[in-house]
Formats: C-alpha cells, sequence, structure tokens
C-alpha cells in the first residue's frame, strides 16, 4: 500500500473516532452507570401507573460522568412521554428563575398530545394569570410553586409527571434551592409526580440539608465515582467495538493506567489514541503519541479555566494544597506550608471551596474537586498573575 492510500485509510478510521472528549458529551458507551439507570427505570414505570416517588441526587467529583448522566436519564424520561425540564444553575437567582420557566414552558410546547398540552397551558393560564399581567404573580417563588402543583395535577391524571434536572445544584442560591426542595416535599405529601433529579458537587448533600433539614429525607443519596478497573476495561473495548476496532493489550493496560478510572479522562485518552493510529488493533505506540495530545486537552478543557477562576491569594492557597501531593490535606498543614496561622487564611479557604475549586469531605480537611488539579499545578506550574475569571 502506497503513501497516499495509508493517508486515506488513516483518514477514513478516523472519521469514525467514537471518543466524545469534553464536558457533557454523550459518550457511545455508558459503562458502571447500571444500578442507576436502573433507579430511574423504576421512577418512570411507577409515575407511569400513578405512583409517586423521591427525587434522586448524585455528586462526586468533576469528570467522573455526572452530567453525562443527568442527560441520559433526562432521555430516558422524555422517551416514555414525560415532562422533562434541565437546567445549570448558575448561582444568579434571577437568571436561574428565568431558566425555570422558559424551561417549563418549552416543555409543555414540546408535548405532542395536543390536548395535555393544551390542558396544561389552560391551567397555567388560569392559576397564575399568564398573560394578564395586572393579575399575573409577582413572586417567582410563589409562581414556580403554583406552575408546579397545577401542572402535575394535571399531568397524573395522564399518567405522567414532571421531571426537574438540575446540574450544577450546590451552586443555586439558598432561597431558590429551599423553594425547589419545599416542592418535592409538599408534591410528595400531595403524592403528585414531580421529582428534582439533582447533581452537584461532593458537598451537594450537605449544602441542601443546611437550606433544609428534611431534605435529607426527600431524595435518594448516590455517590457517583470513578469506574473500577474491570469496567474502565470494558468502556475502552465496548466504544471502540462498535466500529470493529480494538486495542492490543498494552495500549489497552496503558489507557486504563492513564484514565485512572475518570471518565472524562476516558474519552480524552482514548480519542487521542484512536487519532494517532492507523490500523486495528492499536498499539502502545498509537498511546504513547495520543499522551501529551490528551494532556493538553485536559489542561485547556479542565484545569486552566478552574486555575483562572481563582483569585490570586486562592492561587497561592492552591499552590500550597498541591505541594502536599496529598489527595486530602488538613487546614492546618496547608496553612503551615504558607507560613501562616489558620486563621488567617480562613476566608481564601471558603473563597476556594464556595468558587467549587475545593471541597471539604470532613470537618478540618480539604481537597480539590478536580481530579489531578494538584498533579497540574505541580506539572504546569500556572501563573499566579494570570487574568481572574470568574466565568471559568
Amino acid at each position: 500500500m502506497n503513501t497516499v492510500d495509508l493517508a486515506r485509510r488513516k483518514e477514513a478510521m478516523h472519521a469514525l473516532n467514537p471518543f466524545a472528549p469534553g464536558a457533557g458529551r454523550q459518550p457511545k458507551e455508558l459503562v458502571g452507570r447500571e444500578q442507576e439507570l436502573e433507579i430511574m427505570d423504576r421512577i418512570i414505570a411507577r409515575t407511569k401507573a400513578g405512583y409517586s416517588d423521591r427525587g434522586l441526587v448524585y455528586s462526586g467529583l468533576r469528570g467522573v460522568g455526572k452530567t453525562v448522566l443527568l442527560l441520559r436519564m433526562k432521555d430516558m424520561a422524555a422517551g416514555q412521554g414525560l415532562i422533562t425540564v434541565r437546567m445549570e444553575a448558575t448561582g444568579n437567582e434571577t437568571h436561574d428563575y428565568e431558566l425555570l420557566f422558559d424551561g417549563i414552558s418549552k416543555a409543555i410546547l414540546r408535548e405532542r398530545r395536543g390536548t395535555l398540552r393544551q390542558k396544561m397551558l389552560d391551567s397555567l393560564k388560569t392559576s397564575i394569570g399568564l398573560g394578564n399581567e395586572d393579575k399575573g404573580i409577582s413572586s417567582d417563588s410563589l409562581r414556580l410553586e403554583m406552575m408546579v402543583e397545577e401542572l402535575c395535577r394535571e399531568l397524573k391524571k395522564e399518567g405522567s409527571g414532571l421531571f426537574l434536572f438540575i446540574d450544577e445544584f450546590q451552586v443555586m442560591s439558598s432561597d431558590l434551592m429551599g423553594t425547589i426542595i419545599g416542592l418535592q416535599h409538599s408534591m410528595g405529601q400531595e403524592d403528585l409526580p414531580f421529582y428534582v433529579i439533582a447533581a452537584g458537587l461532593p458537598n451537594l448533600p450537605g449544602v441542601l440539608t443546611k437550606s433544609r433539614s428534611y431534605a435529607e429525607r426527600l431524595f435518594q443519596y448516590k455517590r457517583i465515582g470513578r469506574l473500577p478497573e474491570d469496567e474502565t476495561r470494558e468502556c475502552f473495548e465496548k466504544t471502540i467495538g462498535k466500529i470493529n476496532v480494538r486495542f492490543d493489550d498494552d495500549a489497552l493496560n496503558r489507557l486504563i493506567e492513564l484514565s485512572k478510572g475518570y471518565p472524562y479522562f476516558i474519552q480524552a485518552y482514548g480519542s487521542a489514541a484512536f487519532d494517532e493510529s492507523e490500523s486495528s488493533p492499536i498499539p502502545l505506540s498509537a498511546v504513547i503519541k495520543g499522551e501529551p495530545i490528551a494532556q493538553a486537552s485536559l489542561d485547556s478543557g479542565l484545569y486552566e479555566s478552574r486555575w483562572q477562576r481563582a483569585r490570586p491569594l486562592e492561587r497561592e492557597y492552591m499552590r500550597a494544597m498541591a505541594s502536599l501531593e496529598k489527595s486530602v490535606c488538613s487546614s492546618a498543614e496547608i496553612a503551615e506550608r504558607l507560613g501562616r496561622p489558620p486563621a488567617d487564611v480562613v476566608r481564601v479557604r471558603k473563597g476556594i471551596i464556595d468558587s467549587g475549586l475545593a471541597y471539604s469531605p470532613e470537618r478540618g480537611l480539604l481537597a480539590f474537586t478536580v481530579p489531578g488539579m494538584g498533579d497540574f499545578i505541580r506539572r504546569a506550574a500556572p501563573s499566579e498573575e494570570q487574568t481572574y475569571d470568574d466565568r471559568a
């Protein structure tokens, strides 16, 4: 085979790259989340049968596939004809209310059953005075409560339900979060089909119970972590097996080692290795060639934006955390590394937590929310003078 033919073959193969690196992109294979999907299946079945259930809360580090899981669950519910609304909390209460109202309106308009769609529209206009500003309800929280209640009463008659999927729930304002938790509580008491399916960082369960103490009884709480080695292997194999390609054993073992079981890393390293290959089975040499490409992709897409999100003093604090080379650090030893009393850096520590850059697994302890963040800081030595970007 001449050089031109080899190039064409390689180009044709790369066009079929089945990996999907990037935040929230749907992978070809969702391995290791069967239990979570079964729970969602059960809630859908109960809803269609006229029964209510608790909501779901998933928490975990960044890069473990929480957003992908929410999207898959949303597709499952929508595929069964249920009403679904999805939003990513921003922390701006006004904007988040707008996202909710807009999402609910669009969900109603997407309903294909014309009779049900009209009933839902009529119930909203009647109970809330939509389209009549003089009679409209001015309180966003009351408006949301009435919208959800009226919709759910109508949906229950049809064996349907309203599912609210919320990503980054931990950043939502306390008042709006409390309103949504209260809705899950009151709709459950009324046996109405309303479900909050939410995801966020490891501190999310604590944030919810701080907002409303009874939140611990309203949801099934599930911790999402990295995949074990056998499921990581299965994910790589199934993803490329769909197009009749495989990795040789050495290549696959190296990919498992590099990805550490994190779905975000699996997609990044798998994609880079695939693009560096010329044939099947994909050899170790292709994985090695792809490593710096995947690492650069992770740096730009996962780490650098988080570093830019931190203020100068927070970057200094994060650098001290990274220098300890521990997965979990105590606040005291971080302060000692900075050469300052712990009380002097309490605000900095709080700022890092509030920005979603770190979380406290236990009192007095701190860990990064992004896997490998400490390695990135030690390896790339990012500048503390980088432009601060609170939108990162």
